[in-house]
């Protein structure tokens, strides 16, 4: 079976030093922290997807507004060197020269865009989010390639890393947004809303032609009914496999989503689209 990880990272020292500091979020959302200094390089990722016979990766940036053009360009030069890597972009809705920034992704045939609200500080109401959600989807209209949105769904951001709460990225603000911006594929990590309350994820997040789902950390923090409930739900062409990396090996998380896709019913075909063919069609 051919598989394609949707949902990596390339943290540093300093990412992963702050996130195991917050025990109580480590414990919650069960993440691998033990040894994840040795999982922050390129070649220590590779290692990893051999080992389990994954062929490629999507990276996901994120940045400040400060950082996005440099971060988008860092993030391009590591794909070139690494022929297992693609990568996303990223954007902030505060970046000055953002329409440009949509232009350098397009023209560098960048398909996804990665944000995530809470850790760049955003309100996903604010005037200029949905400006720069505007923007996306006029430039999908008018140029090709179109760019994807990806957006990160932790529930409780606010209790965990002292942000603001209306910066997080609900159930019903990803269902809001995919409403309202037809023009745009909206990917929910985490399978739509990390640690959020399952009846909020069932209520709000129903099937949408432009709505997917990945399965990053969802299958330790949903019950296996639950996930097998969501995917079952929104069918094998809107849900991607993903491992959030470097918290979650390849090798289990391939067993453990590959034994729920199977107890949700999905076919061998169903299965390759999940672990390849949906996200190959999105980049």
């Amino acid at each position: 079976m051919e598989i394609f990880d949707s949902h990596i990272h390339l943290f540093s020292d300093g990412i992963i030093q702050k996130v195991r500091q917050k025990r109580a979020l480590v414990h919650r959302l069960k993440l691998q922290t033990e040894g994840a200094e040795a999982r922050t390089r390129a070649a220590a990722l590779q290692g990893d997807m051999r080992a389990a016979g994954v062929s490629g990766a999507l990276l996901l940036p994120t940045a400040s507004a400060a950082g996005v053009h440099k971060t988008n360009r860092r993030c391009l030069e590591i794909a070139a060197r690494n022929d297992f890597l693609e990568t996303a972009g990223t954007l902030h809705p505060h970046d000055p020269g953002l329409e440009g920034e949509i232009a350098f992704l397009q023209q560098h045939r960048v398909r996804i865009v990665k944000m995530c609200s809470f850790s760049q500080g955003f309100d996903l109401n604010g005037p200029e989010v949905q400006a720069l959600f505007a923007a996306v989807q006029t430039a999908n209209r008018d140029s090709r390639p179109s760019l994807a949105v990806i957006l990160d769904t932790l529930y409780g951001a606010d209790r965990h890393f002292g942000t603001r709460p209306e910066y997080n990225t609900t159930p019903r603000l990803l269902a809001e947004l995919a409403d309202r911006y037809p023009g745009i594929v909206f990917i929910g990590a985490h399978m739509g809303g990390l640690d959020a309350p399952f009846d909020e994820i069932r209520t709000h997040l129903t099937p949408r032609p432009n709505l997917y789902l990945d399965t990053s950390n969802a299958a330790h923090t949903l019950t296996r009914d639950q996930f097998c409930n969501l995917v079952a739900a929104h069918g094998p062409h809107h849900i991607l496999f993903g491992t959030d990396w470097p918290w979650f090996a390849h090798t289990n998380e391939i067993e453990v989503v590959d034994g729920l896709l199977e107890q949700a019913g999905f076919s061998k075909e169903d299965k390759h689209n999940v672990f390849y063919g949906n996200v190959v069609r999105l980049i």
